[in-house]
Parts: structure tokens; sequence; C-alpha cells
């Protein structure tokens, strides 16, 4: 019997490797480069152990045998991760379409809505609740 044989039976049923996980590993990696550029003992002694905390963490979860309870955390992470996600796209557009859309929030179902660069005062009715509200474009 090889090693990936042996290791794929020690590792049925356990949670293995997940976003969260991974997440947690290169949060690591970041605190151990942060280490290397400081100089005062307990400081550098402080982010070791924080490193290693996380570490000794993303690895029970990875050899954990309550998926249910690991894969909630995963939602969890994921929930939070697809909002920082989706912010930072959102910014992106924004910049991308300066010069001919602008982005408003319905007032109704805080969706965001891209229209056109029409100076002026228009309604607008909005795509997903159908709620229609009124919205001055300045610039």
């Amino acid at each position: 019997m090889g090693f990936m044989a042996k290791l794929q039976r020690f590792m049925y049923g356990r949670n293995g490797m997940d976003s969260f996980s991974f997440f947690l590993i290169i949060s690591a990696l970041v605190v151990s480069t942060a280490n290397m550029f400081v100089w005062h003992y307990w400081v550098s002694l402080g982010l070791y152990i924080f490193q290693l905390l996380i570490l000794i963490y993303a690895f029970f979860r990875i050899l954990s045998k309550n998926t249910y309870r690991r894969q909630r955390e995963n939602a969890g992470y994921l929930k939070i991760w697809n909002a920082v996600k989706n912010f930072f796209k959102l910014q992106k557009n924004k910049i991308r379409d300066i010069k001919t859309h602008r982005y408003r929030k319905c007032k109704y179902c805080k969706a965001t809505l891209r229209l056109k660069r029409r100076r002026g005062k228009h309604t607008v009715r909005c795509p997903k609740c159908r709620g229609e509200f009124k919205v001055n474009i300045v610039i």
C-alpha cells in the first residue's frame, strides 16, 4: 500500500482543505513575513505565537471529523469574503464606468442600479423590486 493510499485512508471522513483553512494558512504566512521586519523581541515573540495559533487552528480544521461544524464555519467565512469581494468589484466598476454611467441605490430594496450618465432629474424604476423613485444626476 503506497503513501497516497494511506493518506487517503487517514483523511476519510475528515473535513480536509476548504476556503477558510486556505485563508488561515495564507494569514499565517503574512504574519510570518511581517515578523521578519520586527526588531523588538516581545513583539516578535507575540507575532510568532499568533502565527503558531493560526496554523494550529488551520490544521485542526483540516483534520477535524466534525464536518458539519467546519462547513458552517466555512459558509460564514465565504459570506464575509463574498461581501468584501463584491464591494471592491463594485468600486472597480464605478471607476471603470465613471465617464458613461452613475451608480445609485434603490430606496426600497437597496439594490445598486447602474444608470446612464444623463444630467438632470429622472424617474428610475428598479428592475428588482419595481419601485419608482427620482434621481438627480449632477455630474
